[in-house]
């Protein structure tokens, strides 16, 4: 089977899901933002207001930022939930080949040429899927910010909205990169959290209960390692090393184990 007919498998069978989940993620978070932001104009700016006049409210607390309102609403703990769906939907997704009446993966495995297709077509999904993720990240800050217009008066709102938010919230940064750097590493986090999935559902199926014990105990390893180089004490430069050096190895080191496993010890 072609490269790409597998990857538009991928894409059918992850589709739904995301749909579903970016729809659902684009409606609440408007709808919160707007019901807390128009909570706060009415009862807290729009009384200060009413008592002396829009000029002298500027003067003497500034213009609303986009910026402030976002971090003071669950909006930003919407965005990390749904990017940890993202990951349970590949996890669900993998999982789900190698049980029900097709079993389809284990059709795919009897295909001649290289199994690591299926595995990098699986790769490739997910970090399409995530792009698709920042793009509508970035798509949700702009209805947001005409969301503001609708409540406040221009005359009361920062300029430059978004742009100011992507540079000083608080926020923002934990689900979108906000540098070539971070994007980098984003992408690197994301293909190892990819690969340790891949590990712990290909030990399962390999080597059924012990596969398990084995794959949950690499995974938790992988996770106090990560935990335990957060504690270190280090100059930035070191801890970029560390940081970049821990993503992309144990990505490295990972990938390589999924590679010995689907190959050698995946029985159909």
């Amino acid at each position: 089977m072609k490269f790409l007919t597998l990857i538009e498998i991928e894409i059918k069978k992850l589709l739904p899901w995301m749909l579903t989940l970016f729809i659902t993620l684009s409606a609440v978070s408007t709808g919160l933002f707007y019901k807390l932001i128009n909570k706060t104009y009415q009862k807290e700016i729009l009384p200060q207001i009413m008592e002396s006049s829009l000029e002298t409210y500027v003067k003497e607390n500034g213009r609303v930022s986009l910026t402030l309102l976002f971090d003071s609403t669950p909006v930003p703990l919407l965005f990390l939930l749904s990017a940890i769906l993202l990951v349970c939907f590949a996890f669900y997704l993998w999982y789900k080949e190698w049980f029900g009446a097709s079993k389809r993966i284990y059709m795919l495995l009897t295909l001649k040429g290289s199994r690591l297709k299926i595995f990098f077509s699986k790769l490739l999904v997910t970090v399409f899927s995530v792009f698709c993720f920042y793009g509508l990240i970035l798509f949700i800050l702009w209805i947001l910010s005409f969301v503001m217009t609708l409540v406040f008066p221009k005359e009361l709102i920062a300029p430059q909205p978004v742009t100011s938010l992507l540079h000083y919230s608080n926020s923002i940064g934990l689900v979108l990169p906000l540098s070539m750097g971070d994007f980098i590493y984003k992408l690197g986090f994301i293909i190892l959290m990819f690969s340790l999935i891949s590990f712990f559902v290909l030990c399962d199926r390999s080597k059924k209960v012990i596969g398990i014990i084995c794959g949950g105990a690499f995974l938790l390893a992988n996770i106090a390692l990560f935990l335990y180089t957060k504690t270190l004490y280090l100059y930035m430069d070191e801890r970029l090393i560390v940081d970049y050096g821990f993503v992309f190895v144990m990505s490295a080191l990972t990938m390589g184990l999924c590679t010995w496993l689907i190959n050698k010890k995946v029985s159909i």
